[in-house]
C-alpha cells in the first residue's frame, strides 16, 4: 500500500516538474523546492516574487490552470494565495484528486459568474470623455472606440474563462461520479 502511494506521488511530482519546466522563463535553471514556483520567473528576488508582476503572474496563472486541467482539480483562493513548496504542492493535488468535493466546492464561487467592477467601469473611462468631447468629433471618436475595444477584450477575456470554468467543472464532476454498472 505505502509502495503504491510513493509511485503516485511520484508520478504527480513527475508531472507538476514537467509543467513547470514548460512554463518557466528559464527551462532546466537550478530552483529552490521549498519555493518552486518563484522559480518560474529567471531570477526571484524574493518569496512570492511571482506575485510582485504581471508577467509571474501570468506564468503562475498559466501553470495553474495547466495543473488544475492535467489533475482534473481546482485549487481554492486560498490555495492559490499559498506559496507551497514542491513536496507541500504535490500533496494538495493528490488531496484534491482524492476528494473532488472540495473542488467542486471552491468552483462555487467563481462559477456563479459575476461580472467584475472594471468590466463596467473600465470602458467608462473611455466613454464618458468622449461623451464631454463630443464637440472635438475625432477625439470623442477615438475614446469611443477605445472603450468599445476595452470592453470587447474584457467580454472576451470572460467568456474564455467562464468556458475553460465550466469545462473543467464537468470533468471534475464526471471524474468523481462512481462508474456506471
Amino acid at each position: 500500500m505505502a509502495q503504491w502511494k510513493h509511485r503516485i506521488m511520484q508520478a504527480i511530482r513527475d508531472k507538476v516538474l514537467e509543467l513547470f519546466e514548460q512554463h518557466r522563463e528559464t527551462p532546466g535553471a537550478p530552483y529552490d523546492e521549498s519555493h518552486f514556483l518563484d522559480f518560474l520567473l529567471v531570477n526571484p528576488r524574493q518569496k512570492n516574487a511571482m506575485t510582485h508582476s504581471f508577467r509571474g503572474l501570468r506564468r503562475l496563472n498559466a501553470f495553474r490552470d495547466q495543473i488544475q486541467n492535467e489533475f482534473m482539480i481546482f485549487f481554492s483562493s486560498k490555495d492559490r494565495d499559498t506559496n507551497y513548496s514542491l513536496e507541500r504542492f504535490v500533496a494538495r493535488i493528490a488531496e484534491l484528486q482524492n476528494n473532488p468535493a472540495a473542488s467542486l466546492a471552491s468552483m462555487r464561487r467563481p462559477m456563479q459568474g459575476r461580472v467584475e467592477g472594471i468590466v463596467v467601469f473600465g470602458p467608462l473611462a473611455f466613454f464618458l470623455p468622449a461623451f464631454i468631447l463630443r464637440d472635438y468629433i475625432v477625439l470623442a471618436i477615438l475614446l469611443f472606440t477605445c472603450g468599445i475595444g476595452l470592453l470587447g477584450f474584457f467580454l472576451r477575456f470572460y467568456r474564455r474563462e467562464r468556458l475553460n470554468l465550466q469545462q473543467l467543472h464537468h470533468r471534475i464532476k464526471q471524474g468523481s461520479l462512481p462508474a456506471k454498472r
